[in-house]
């Protein structure tokens, strides 16, 4: 163990220890013999006032103190110390090292539960004691916010930061104001409320209303958005320090409209409900003498809210005399509130539902639809003449979603829409801090839930702008510029798009998310991520125990991998190689090939770079990052004479501890049949 600078040690001890196979006593006499170290051993059971009045004798208030808390479970045995550390000794989170000593309990042998202890520490002491305290700063914001679109959601996004007091831009692509109600026909009258939203939004002082508006270019960060709008009559550059996206969807025909002939008896769903809403009895819909009116609806079953518009034609019809309704169709997708009730009723009330595997196909006979299909009830082919064919509409994403997504650097989502398919950004964050996505620009959705998403957004824009200034951290990501060739590599991979340049690389600390992939992408290693150096990555892989084998480093996402670790330890029996060594990263993408390559140098048997699963890293790819170098990794190992199946890459969940010990396991049975061969 290598300690850089006075360390404090804090060994939480009870009853566990001791019953676990680990001497807290002799544990406590190696740590205070170590250098520049100090050692307090406490018991986190002693009343909190006991707790406090031991620490600050132990510390001193108004020096700077790294401390190190080695317990079992210490985020739950150990919390009131914690809590003291932080609240009442104000030491800096970044120079507290957390370290559970679960792990060195998973041998029989107590010689081996100390050495893995005394690894343990020394592994997380050699980093910590070379961290750095991120403090924070204020900066000054741009208090406007442009909006995006002209749905209901933009609408009452724009309605509502001008209330709280934020100047608004809100700009469509449309030449006037057209929100969608989801799951309405679209020339239905909006209610009282929703009538009074788009006045408010027209006449409100605050509101900057800018039709025929295309995004043309994004420049700078969060907090100083400099944005050129190209309207129809000019080129405007604004300020803004966030940008909240709704776009609107649009209404297409569904699959069903394909190679459909153009015939009056032929509908789209529009246009029957423009019919039905017909203030004079509109011919079509009257049956001819001594027969009934028959009405198929083709589709319907590509959004519950598509679902909802058909059935609602269907009751409408099916209060007429004399008219046969029914719906042909795939998946009755029901998932809506109430909509499963509504298409019982509707069926009740007479609608005839077919369910096939594939939809009728249309034709025109004696100047009337048919419709032929395989009946997969009665298993035999079906041909039905009808008086009107009603084609289902689809509701689809904004046109120009792939370029606003292109202009913004946002990884988009399935569809087109603009949020990509994340967990991590649920609901309304997106990969590029400032920038939030509500209701139709990141999926289909009924008027509620768009609306409080919206709500959500509003939120986030309040703890980013504030009233002019906001609080960010300062010099978590450092760049030497005496290094930096301005290869613009960073601002290339940055994922979050924080990272500009003047004669070098500038990285805007508010938008910046301390991933790391721009450190571990540089050529010349001038960026560094404070508390996660490449110097300090070194100092914890020369702490490896010659003793202790088989020899396993684990560069581990703090995200999910290293949750998985941690839950794994808690598991009974523990089981870990003796020489597993965990090494916590802000994010795989931060786990440079040096760092793997160093690894084999300084005598590990083996390693293991864990990341999170696809479309669920924080950064969004850097589990693909991790990936790339781990394959670039094994093909110079291979080069070297080195098996490369001693460097394994695997995606885990923060919740799967047993894939992380099978991950484990699995890497330390290879390493034992090449030992063997």
């Amino acid at each position: 163990m290598t300690i850089a600078r006075q360390l404090d040690i804090i060994l939480a001890h009870g009853p566990e220890l001791s019953a676990g196979g680990l001497d807290y006593y002799k544990l406590g006499l190696w740590a205070a013999g170590q250098p520049n170290s100090r050692i307090l051993s406490l018991n986190p059971n002693l009343p909190p006032e006991e707790l406090e009045r031991r620490l600050r004798a132990f510390l001193h208030r108004d020096q700077p103190h790294t401390v190190l808390v080695a317990a079992l479970d210490p985020h739950h045995r150990a919390r009131h110390i914690l809590r003291l550390l932080t609240e009442v000794m104000q030491v800096n989170p970044e120079l507290i090292s957390v370290v559970d000593l679960q792990e060195a309990l998973g041998s029989p042998d107590p010689k081996a539960c100390s050495i893995t202890a005394h690894h343990l520490i020394g592994v997380n002491a050699s980093m910590i004691t070379r961290a750095q305290p991120i403090t924070t700063q204020e900066l000054p914001v741009t208090s406007r916010v442009l909006v995006w679109g002209d749905s209901f959601a933009a609408l009452k996004a724009a309605v509502d930061l001008a209330d709280l007091g934020y100047p608004v831009i809100q700009a469509y692509p449309g030449p006037a104001l057209s929100p969608l109600l989801p799951g309405a026909a679209p020339a239905q009258p909006f209610g009282a409320e929703l009538q009074d939203l788009i006045t408010r939004v027209q006449s409100h002082s605050a509101i900057q209303l800018l039709p025929q508006t295309h995004l043309a270019e994004v420049l700078d960060s969060a907090g100083n958005f400099r944005v050129r709008l190209q309207t129809s009559q000019e080129v405007r550059e604004e300020k803004v320090g966030a940008m909240i996206l709704a776009p609107e969807l649009s209404l297409s025909p569904g699959e069903a409209a394909a190679g459909a002939a153009s015939h009056p008896r032929i509908l789209t769903q529009s246009q029957l409900e423009d019919l039905l809403a017909a203030p004079e009895e509109p011919a079509l819909l009257n049956p001819e003498a001594d027969s009934r009116l028959r009405v198929a609806f083709l589709g319907g079953d590509s959004h519950p809210l598509a679902l909802g518009r058909t059935l609602s034609s269907a009751r409408g019809l099916l209060s007429r005399d004399n008219v046969q309704v029914m719906l042909f169709i795939r998946d009755a997708k029901v998932g809506a509130p109430d909509m499963e009730a509504t298409l019982g009723q509707a069926q009740s009330s007479g609608l005839i539902v077919f369910k096939l595997p594939q939809l009728p196909t249309l034709a025109l006979v004696d100047d009337r639809p048919r419709l032929s299909f395989f009946d997969p009830v009665m298993h035999e082919a079906e041909s039905l003449a009808c008086d009107l064919v009603v084609l289902d509409e689809v509701y689809r994403p904004a046109a120009d979603n792939a370029a606003l997504a292109e202009v913004l650097h946002l990884f988009p989502g399935p569809g087109r829409f603009l949020q990509g398919d994340n967990v991590r950004f649920l609901p309304v964050i997106t990969n590029r801090r400032g920038v939030y996505v509500v209701g139709a620009g990141r999926g289909l959705m009924d008027l509620d839930q768009a609306l409080a998403e919206t709500d959500a957004a509003i939120v986030e824009v309040q703890q980013l702008l504030g009233r002019g200034t906001t609080i960010a951290p300062q010099g978590r990501s450092v760049v030497d510029r005496g290094s930096c060739v301005l290869c613009l590599t960073c601002h290339r991979v940055c994922p979050h798009g924080a990272v500009t340049w003047d004669n070098r690389a500038i990285i805007n600390e508010l938008a910046c998310q301390g991933c790391g992939v721009c450190a571990s992408q540089c050529p010349n290693d001038a960026i560094q991520i404070r508390n996660f150096t490449d110097d300090q990555v070194v100092a914890a892989l020369e702490t490896l125990d010659p003793r202790l084998t088989p020899r396993i480093i684990a560069f581990m996402c703090k995200n999910s991998a290293w949750e998985a670790y941690h839950a794994a330890i808690k598991l009974a029996p523990v089981n870990l190689p003796l020489g597993f060594t965990p090494l916590k990263m802000p994010c795989a993408g931060k786990i440079d090939i040096d760092y793997i390559l160093k690894a084999f140098t300084y005598g590990a048997d083996g390693v293991l770079v864990l990341a999170c699963h696809q479309d669920n890293c924080k950064s969004q790819e850097g589990n693909l990052h991790a990936q790339w170098r781990v394959e670039r990794a094994r093909e110079m190992l291979a080069d070297a004479g080195v098996d490369p199946r001693r460097l394994v890459f695997k995606t885990l969940a923060a919740n799967t501890p047993q894939d992380f010990l099978a991950a484990v396991s699995s890497l330390a049975e290879v390493l034992g049949i090449l030992k063997a061969a």
